[in-house]
Parts: structure tokens; sequence; C-alpha cells
């Protein structure tokens, strides 16, 4: 009933959008191309313009509110999607809080994976799950932990307006960019999925009207290598393309403890196409796909505790002193099961592939849009999660995962002082899921974990401006979504034992979302804002080695209310901008892993709902450039967060009471008034210097460059101090020169210039306790040439 209703609800949708593009169109209509939010006259003339030629995708910039021949004085306001090209001076204009980052930022920052963007944006963490492929993403402490592949991540990451609604699925799409832009806060009043931590959207080049070509080729110590392609130009007048590519080859700097073998090499490619049809001056059409595989190692961990193999029958292995050092080993059979050699190291294999269909069209009253994708990926990852040639905690993941979407949206572009936007999206994904767990060290078994995962969303959104003067803007939206995740046929087999039994669960979620917001221009350069927005994000199942069928009992939708405010601000004609934000988060039912107490079994994992909870903080933006040449940026975050209402099992206290052969009890620990752990403070910030050559020299120019990044102490508030995230200080510097009005460029660097030593995360399992340690110092070079 439910796939009927959805599919005939599709069906309808395509059938308004094949119609309206059968619509005449309107004398008066024609392609415009306008901001996030009101343009000030004059004003981002002076800025670079991002948005490249031939754009045919319905982004931010495209689903503007325009006015047809409007004077360019009184542009309309901006209704926020997804998939943009802007730049900083556009985001200026936007009531919430945003941050740009363009290629040539992500590329000195050295920035190769989703995960390395923590090092610049305000309270921003992104965590590699167990060390493995799946990122755990914190925005403003609005996440959770979690390492297996089918629940949705709390921050939405999108590539060209394509939600990707896996973590594991956002792990090789870093490559041929415009720029990344990042929203912290409730999202999906207007377009996208509901979120309730914020979004992440990768914006990729576009094709061009003009012949163009680069490469770019970046070598390092370690052997890391990473090379870059890209082509683009004109098929014909209306048509355009784009054809880019890169591979990531070694890197690896962890060996093994016991043999001196290095682990840890890259070994990744992908390719991505794109075309633009401009079928006529109203009517766009994109046709985007991509293809990635990554056959690199895992990155297994070092023992924080001395680990006693075989229960205390084998040798003990002290913690690492050398945090780099590590061990891996599998048991033979747990090799024949999963189809590897016993001498596997930890590996990933990996590939995804996607394609994506975007339209517009233009009437002289409205702007019309829709998105198609259907992504795919298949994960085959290997991960050592005992760190040592013992058979104690080494798991095998085989999961295929297939999203397809749907959004189609309807932007009003008449001038007035009334905007609005409004539209349907639709999602639907399948999941199916191994995991191969091996015991034999300790209990003589493996674990086979399967299931199955559908889920489906359906949601409607709208949104209005209303500038009843022409520097006051009130903002108002609303969005509902209904959304079902099923678990079919959900089991543990353990080899030892006959055929285990089988669950099936549901859960659901009906939600009303929504924002009420407004905007002040109190000069030209300066506004002022302050939004409520309430977002929303979809329950779900704990996907681990079942022990009790409670495990896998559905946990709620957790939603919050978000209440911020806000001034962006710009002085010397645009050489200093400042940004500023207050924040508070009312959170309801988070999302939390903790541990439930089966009366036969004892502890066992699961993800809960916290009842209440509440998150506040401040966050600073500066950018200048005080002097031609010299440029400054630096972010500042502060976040706090504590449970209000909320009691886990306090396992040290329940396994103590527990009597031998008697059922268990749980005795619960009052959480309310403690620090939810996530770091409070983040700071990142940058220095660069153009330096123009005299002499012989002249006509080049030498750019040294630093910049940095700070994460305060991390605490484990669950699971105790020994897995606490201790703080630490990175420094990364550059020296590039090029010519003035060149095509090339050479770069020197070095990332992590002091050699700190820090993690990435720290857990357990089973029987080990491991820290996954952050790359070393890298040193290296980087040459580019575009034509």
């Amino acid at each position: 009933m439910v796939k009927r209703t959805c599919r005939r609800s599709m069906l309808l949708l395509s059938s308004i959008f094949v119609s309206a593009l059968a619509l005449p169109r309107a004398a008066d209509a024609q392609a415009v191309s306008v901001h996030k939010t009101d343009v000030h006259p004059g004003k981002d003339a002076a800025m670079p313009a991002s948005r490249a030629a031939g754009n045919a995708r319905p982004t931010r910039a495209d689903d503007a509110v325009a006015s047809a021949g409007a004077p360019a004085t009184s542009a309309p306001e901006q209704i926020l999607v997804h998939g943009a090209q802007n730049n900083g001076a556009r985001l200026q204009h936007s009531g919430v809080a945003v941050s740009y980052l363009s290629k040539e930022v992500l590329a000195r920052a050295g920035v190769t994976t989703i995960n390395d963007l923590q090092r610049l944006v305000p309270n921003l963490q992104i965590e590699p799950a167990m060390g493995g492929g799946q990122p755990q993403f914190h925005l403003r402490g609005i996440g959770f932990f979690d390492y297996g592949s089918n629940n949705m991540p709390d921050v939405m990451t999108y590539v060209d307006g394509v939600a990707y609604p896996f973590g594991i699925m956002t792990q090789g799409v870093m490559f041929d960019l415009a720029g990344v832009e990042i929203e912290r806060g409730p999202t999906g009043v207007a377009s996208g999925r509901n979120t309730s931590g914020g979004d992440i959207d990768i914006i990729t080049a576009e094709p061009t009207h003009r012949w163009t070509a680069g490469v770019m080729e970046d070598i390092a110590n370690y052997a890391r290598s990473k090379t870059d392609l890209y082509v683009s130009g004109p098929i014909s007048r209306k048509v355009t393309f784009r054809l880019s590519a890169e591979t990531n080859h070694g890197g690896g700097y962890l060996h093994n403890r016991d043999t001196g073998e290095h682990i840890g090499n890259a070994n990744r490619g992908a390719v991505r196409g794109k075309l633009n049809w401009e079928v006529d001056e109203t009517t766009r059409v994109s046709l985007n796909g991509h293809w990635a595989i990554d056959r690199s190692d895992a990155t297994p961990g070092y023992l924080i505790k001395p680990l006693a193999t075989a229960l205390g029958k084998g040798p003990t292995i002290p913690a690492d002193r050398d945090h780099y050092a590590t061990g891996w080993g599998i048991s033979p059979e747990f090799a024949n099961m999963i189809g590897v050699s016993p001498d596997q190291k930890p590996f990933r294999n990996n590939q995804s592939w996607g394609i994506d269909l975007s339209l517009t069209k233009d009437f002289s009253w409205a702007r019309l849009s829709a998105i198609s994708a259907f992504e795919a990926m298949a994960r085959r990852e290997m991960n050592d999660w005992d760190a040592s040639s013992s058979f104690e905690a080494d798991n095998f993941f085989d999961s295929n995962v297939s999203v397809f979407s749907q959004e189609l949206r309807l932007a009003s572009r008449r001038q007035g002082p009334i905007t609005w936007s409004t539209g349907m999206y639709f999602y639907e994904s399948s999941l199916q899921d191994k995991m191969v767990t091996d015991y034999m060290s300790t209990h003589h078994f493996i674990n086979t974990t399967r299931y199955g995962q559908g889920s489906q969303s359906l949601s409607e959104f709208a949104q209005m401006v209303y500038r009843p003067v022409h520097n006051l803007r009130i903002i108002f939206g609303l969005r509902h979504e209904n959304a079902w995740k099923y678990l079919n046929d959900y089991y543990t087999q353990r080899s030892t034992l006959p055929r285990a039994n089988r669950y099936d669960r549901f859960v659901g979620m009906d939600q009303v979302t929504g924002k009420a917001g407004v905007e002040y221009d109190v000069t030209r350069d300066v506004m002022a804002y302050f939004n409520v927005r309430r977002g929303a994000k979809e329950g779900g199942f704990s996907a681990v080695n079942l022990t009790t069928p409670s495990q896998i009992d559905g946990f709620k939708p957790e939603w919050l209310m978000a209440y911020e405010v806000g001034m962006k601000t710009e002085f010397f004609q645009h050489r200093l901008r400042l940004n500023g934000t207050l924040f508070k988060y009312d959170y309801h039912d988070q999302q939390v892993q903790s541990a439930i107490v089966d009366s036969v079994l004892g502890p066992v994992a699961k993800i809960v709902n916290a009842p209440r909870s509440t998150v506040w903080g401040v966050e600073g933006e500066m950018q200048a450039e005080p002097v031609k040449g010299l440029v400054l940026s630096q972010t500042f975050g502060y976040e706090q967060g504590q449970y209000n209402r909320f009691q886990i099992a306090d396992l040290t206290a329940t396994q103590a009471a527990h009597q031998a052969g008697m059922p268990w009890t749980t005795i619960y620990a009052d959480m309310k008034n403690h620090d939810m752990g996530f770091p409070r403070l983040s700071l990142n910030g940058s220095i660069s210097y153009d330096i123009h050559l005299p002499g012989r020299l002249h006509g080049y120019v030498l750019t040294p460059e630093a910049d940095y990044s700070y994460r305060s102490l991390q605490r484990a508030v669950l699971l105790g101090n020994l897995f606490n995230i201790k703080p630490y200080f990175l420094l990364n510097t550059t020296l590039t020169v090029r010519p003035e009005h060149g095509r090339w460029s050479v770069s020197g660097y070095i990332q992590n210039a002091l050699n700190r030593t820090y993690d990435l995360t720290r857990n357990y399992f089973t029987t080990a306790n491991f820290g996954i340690v952050g790359p070393p110092r890298f040193y290296g070079a980087r040459l580019s040439y575009t034509y």
C-alpha cells in the first residue's frame, strides 16, 4: 500500500513536470542567475564570479526568485536549496550560519576526503567509526556514534544537490570541485532531506563554454601520490561537457609491531562526467555520472591498554608506546568464510557509481526544477579491531546499497514583496548487509549477521519570504515528512549452532518541521538575523551482532528546536569580513550509542533515545585582507551540551550486583547535568601573502602560507576516561610559486609540520581497547597546469 502510494505520487510529479515542459514559453521569460538572498547593487560585481558558464543544474542560485527584466537595484530574495555554486560574498546575505570553502582553500589545506573538512569548519567533527570506512558526523554537537552501515547520519552530505543518506557513500567524492558549503543547524525546509544537524554541500566543477584542460600531480613521503585530470568544453553551441578523474596511491604510515610490514596505503580511483544542454533560453538539462573504486588498505589501531589474548590463556600484548604500531591476523576459518587468504591484511574493496538527471524550466512567474538520481555502492571491508595477530575482533563488512531520489521544486520569479518556493521530495533505498566477526581465539566460533533494510520517505515543503520594507525580510517555512524503514530477515548465525531465528522490524516517522526567521539589513554591509528552526531525523535500528531480539527494536526519531541569532558584516570596502552566531538547541529523543540489560544475557549494545538534552554555543568567522596580497582567516567555535533527562544502564554496578544463575537486573545511572562530551573549543586559521618578485624574476609570485587547527578534549562520557581524545594542535605550511598571469604553479608543503601525534578516535570491541592515530608529518610537492 505504501509503495503504491509513493509510486503514484512520483508518477503524478513526473506528469506535472512533463506537462510544464510542454507549455508555451512566456515572451518575457529569460534565464537568470542570482544569489542566495538579496543582492546589493555594485557589491557582488566586485567579487569573483564562482558560477561556471553553462551551468544547467538546479541549484540554490537557479531556484532563486528572480525578476524578469527587473532593475539590478531590486533583486528579490533567495530560497535556499542544495547544490549551489556560490562564493563567500553571496553567502553573506543569507540568514543562516554557512561556511564556504573554495577549491583553492581545499587544495591548499590538503583536503582529500570529507573527513578532512573538520580542520576548516568550526564545531564540526568527523570521526572514522572504529577506524573503518563509516564516518561519524557531529555538527554543533548533533550526531551519534554507529559503526553499522544502515543508519542515516545527523549531518547530510549532498553532491551537486543529490543526497548521500548513508555515511559509507561519502568517502570518495572530493575531486574536481568548485567548492564546499557547510550549513550548520537543522535543514530540509526548502529542499533535500530532513536533518537535525546540518548539511555538507559538495559542489563539483561545471562544464565550460570554452575548451580547457588541467592536470595536478601531488607527491609526498610515504610514497603518497595523487593525480587529478580534467577536460572541459563545448560539443556544440548549446551542449557542453566535463570529464574529470583522480587517482590516489600510497601514504601508509602504520607498521606491524612484530614484522615491521607497512599498512595503510591508499589505492583509489574515480571518474566523473557531466553533460549540460541548453535546450533553449528557458529550458536546461544536465546529465551527470560517476564511478569510483577503493582498494586501499584498512587502518588498524594501536592498543591503548594491554591485551590479554585468548581471554588470558594466550600471551599478553603490552599497550603500544608507538602509536603507529599495530597488528593483524585472521583465523583460517574466518578467511575461508569471507573468501580471502589467511595472511590477508585488513583491506577495502569498495565500488560506487551513480547517475542523475536535472532539468529546469523558466516561466515568467516561476521556475520549475527537478532532480532524479540513482546511487549505488558495494562495500567489502575487513578490519582488525583487536590490533593483533590474535583472532578476537576481526570484522568483515559486505554491504550493497542503492538509493533512488526524486525532487521537484517550484520557485517564484516575479518581483514583489512576497516570494515563495514549494516542492516535493521522494526517497527510496535498499540495503543488503552482512557482517562476519572472528571470535576464534576467545570463543571458538564465528558470527555472521545478515539482514535486508528498505526505507522510503515522501515529503512536501514550502517556504515564503515577505519584505514589508526594502531592508527587512520575514521568512516562514514548513515541511511534512513521512518515512518508513523496514528490517527484514535479520539474524546472527553462530558457526557452532543450528540455524538462527529470523526477525523483522519496522520504524516510522511522521514529522512536521519548519523555520521562522527575520533578516534585517542594518546597512548595505551589515545584516542581523534571528531564526527558530525545528529539525528532525528518522529513527533506525542497531545493526550489531544479535544476542537478544530486543537489540534490534527500533529507536525513535530525534527532533530539536534550534534558536539562532547572528550578524554578518563587511568593512573597509570588503577587506574585512566578520560573522558571529549564538545558538541554543533543545534536543528531544537524542539517539545515543549505549547498552541495555537483557534479563538472561546481561548487558548488550544498543542505540537508545535520551529524552531531553541541551546544546548551546557561539561561533565566529573572520576573513581579512589588510594590505593587498595579505590574506588572513580565523574561525572560532565554542559549544557545550548536557543531558537534562537521561538514565542509562550502569554496567559496572549492574555486573557487580548480578548473582550467577539469577536473572539480570538493571541498575541505572542518572545522567542529568552530565556533559555530552564533544570538544568544546575548535579553532582554525590561516595566513598567506603574495610576494611579487623583483628583477629577473619579475612577473612571478611567491606565496608562503600557513594554516592551523585546534580541537579541545573530547570526553567519552559513556565509555570512560580511557577513551577520551586528548586536545591536539596541527600546523601546515605551503610555499607556492607561479607566474602572475600563467597557467602553472608549483608548491612545496608540510602537513602536520610539528609532527604531533594525535588520535582520530578511540573505542573498544570485545576484548581490545584501541585508538586510531592521525597522520604524522607529510612533506611533498604539488604541480598544476591548466590549458
